[in-house]
């Protein structure tokens, strides 16, 4: 889903972002997305606050017959998105880049090799990471479109805060920054 870089005016590569509480497509209701890419060809994210339910790193090193875990395995694995749900991705701090890691702002990164999942369960990876299977995708304006409609908003992301915050309570924090209560938010406008 990669395509070459190509910079259009705005991308919000790199920042959050945060499905409006009246999000009505089941798929993202309450997702918080890492954006990865943002140009004028396509868009793509991670979200990063959906935990698979039964599936952690110790199941998916034996399903993928890597090396065994360095640390407890019980590392949860995330749903990316619904796109390509059987494929791999790892968001992490870029403390460590390997040579087809993809820079995701100042501090982050993503990777889609095997190896670096070894390294995470040898304990020699990032010092920050989550491991997801999917992406969430869109074609040429389809983002464009769907922010005009109100469906999302954006706003920065930090390693601190995605890392830092629990990833149920991601969706509410992110309104929190914003000084909005999400539960509060009305999908129509008025006049008064």
């Amino acid at each position: 889903m990669i395509t070459k870089n190509v910079e259009i005016l705005n991308s919000i590569r790199g920042q959050l972002l945060v499905a409006m509480p009246h999000m009505d497509d089941e798929r993202f209701k309450q997702s918080v997305i890492l954006m990865c890419q943002h140009d004028n060809e396509a868009a793509m994210g991670l979200v990063i606050n959906k935990v698979m339910p039964h599936l952690d790193l110790n199941s998916l090193r034996k399903k993928l017959q890597l090396k065994r875990a360095f640390f407890d395995g019980d590392v949860p694995i995330y749903a990316g998105g619904p796109v390509e749900s059987g494929r791999g991705f790892v968001m992490h701090s870029s403390d460590q880049m390997l040579p087809d890691s993809l820079p995701v702002g100042s501090d982050m990164g993503m990777s889609t090799q095997l190896s670096m999942i070894n390294e995470i369960a040898a304990g020699t990876g990032p010092s920050h990471h989550r491991i997801m299977l999917g992406y969430a995708g869109w074609d040429k304006g389809q983002l464009e479109s769907e922010l005009r409609e109100g469906l999302w908003f954006h706003t920065t992301a930090s390693l601190e805060f995605i890392f830092h915050t629990p990833p149920e309570a991601l969706w509410d924090k992110c309104f929190a920054l914003a000084g909005f209560n999400a539960a509060t938010l009305s999908p129509k406008s008025g006049s008064a």
